[in-house]
């Protein structure tokens, strides 16, 4: 038995009790909806003659968490903080939850909201406590039409009622709810006439329904909250980058060995102003079987302790250092990262750019990072290749991107690589203060693409028409 939510669109009004409701009875802080009424509109009037004429339309749609069969936010989670009870409903557990919000990138529906007060991720959890005691959901209760109610999939799908109810597979999803989600919600919805409406829909009330509590880049304004993610992606893939490369080295020096476990720790260390609950961060690799985050965070513990047994090895047994072990952990390391970001609910990133860009970044800033210590052409030559591929990808994107960040991100980007090849024209005397330019200038660039990189996550409740 799992409870599903039904909806009757044809005959809401709109009047936001049952958002009230589910306000009131969680008693959530200002700055936080579990349930949401969206107001979709679409049409225009026109001059016709000497009238004026319309084709507008709108209609409501209320949305909380839909507590689906498979719940891509449960499945994605680090700490394993979700737990399903045998009802269906999704829970959060808060004692486990470190507030990394990676359950609200991962939701169609933006149904996880961060807890700024807690900070920790909370959610709708469908009113259990008034199940158990066989009440319906507040919200429910709220609605003075009763066109929003509850029941158990089984009843709803032998009802006369349920033969005219969408069960809501991802094609028939009425906008704005999102058409890639293949998490099976439990909620059905009698389709308003106006949902089939070829004309472009927009969300009227988006100043109501975008928070700035939650981590949506509209709802934070900047993406100001995932810099510390920028500084944490970057200075791994350059540690991973400067392993790899180190096979082009016959041996490795020890400033090289230094650098390659100095960054990722103080990446690691800055990622943890981007948790709410810090204190439960050492659960992040309690959910390896389905986790992306998880195995990202214990790769990377992985790295940092063959490094420090490698630098154990060369300072005290004097012992020259394997590169292999370091190189393919970091590009094992690359590659889970990369692998966090290919999430359904974020189109943007969901592609063969997102591994493209990140490897791209890694053969940057390692190759680089190690010419600061050894003169070596051939890193400039990978440096060289590896910014052109980046300028590819920035040049096929479609759209392409012309706002002044991608115009900043693309011209930093040429002026390393100029700087890259003159480094191998000029002179050995000059050859120090330019790839210590070239090197600052690449960093700035890729730090300025990968901060464009979280702020181009636009997902619900967000309309695709929005500039």
């Amino acid at each position: 038995m799992s409870y599903a939510f039904t909806f009757d669109a044809k005959a809401c009004t709109g009047c936001k009790a049952c958002q009230v409701a589910c306000k009131d009875k969680n008693g959530l802080p200002v700055g936080l909806l579990w349930r949401r009424v969206i107001e979709v509109v679409a049409g225009e009037w026109q001059a016709t003659a000497n009238a004026w004429e319309n084709n507008v339309i709108a209609y409501n749609l209320t949305i909380a968490c839909n507590h689906c069969t498979h719940p891509k936010c449960a499945g994605v989670c680090p700490t394993d903080a979700f737990n399903v009870r045998g009802d269906g409903v999704v829970l959060i557990e808060g004692k486990k939850c470190m507030g990394c919000g990676y359950c609200a990138w991962a939701c169609p529906y933006g149904a996880p909201q961060y807890d700024i007060e807690q900070g920790i991720m909370t959610k709708c959890d469908f009113c259990y406590d008034n199940l158990d005691a066989g009440l319906p959901p507040s919200c429910v209760s709220a609605c003075p039409l009763r066109v929003l109610d509850y029941g158990t999939l089984e009843e709803l799908q032998t009802s006369a009622q349920g033969k005219h109810l969408w069960l809501l597979p991802a094609a028939e999803h009425p906008f704005p709810l999102p058409d890639f989600s293949r998490t099976e919600p439990h909620l059905t919805i009698k389709a308003h006439p106006a949902m089939n409406s070829p004309l472009e829909k927009t969300v009227s009330n988006q100043e109501e329904i975008l928070l700035p509590q939650s981590f949506e880049k509209r709802q934070r304004g900047t993406g100001t909250h995932e810099l510390p993610l920028v500084a944490f992606t970057l200075l791994t893939q350059m540690a991973a980058g400067m392993a790899v490369l180190g096979l082009l080295l016959s041996s490795i020096p020890l400033p090289v060995l230094l650098a390659i476990g100095i960054l990722p720790i103080l990446g690691g260390s800055i990622s943890f102003l981007h948790l709410g609950r810090k204190r439960n961060a050492w659960r992040s690799i309690a959910h390896l079987k389905k986790s992306w985050l998880s195995r990202e965070v214990l790769t990377a513990g992985i790295f940092v302790v063959t490094w420090v047994v490698t630098l154990a090895m060369y300072l005290f047994w004097k012992v020259s250092p394997n590169p292999w072990p370091l190189a393919i952990l970091g590009s094992g390391l690359v590659y889970c990262m990369s692998r966090v970001y290919l999430l359904r609910a974020a189109p943007p990133w969901n592609t063969w750019r997102t591994p493209t860009a990140f490897f791209l970044s890694t053969a940057v800033l390692g190759s680089l990072g190690v010419r600061l210590i050894v003169q070596d052409y051939r890193l400039l030559l990978v440096a060289f290749l590896a910014m052109a591929g980046e300028m590819g990808l920035a040049l096929t994107e479609r759209p392409l991107s012309r706002n002044r960040a991608s115009i900043l991100h693309f011209a930093l980007t040429g002026l390393a690589m100029m700087g890259a090849l003159l480094s191998a024209l000029l002179p050995q005397d000059f050859l120090a203060q330019l790839i210590l330019l070239v090197f600052v200038i690449a960093l700035a660039a890729e730090a300025v693409g990968r901060w464009q990189f979280y702020t181009r996550r636009i997902s619900f409740p967000i309309a695709p028409s929005d500039p």
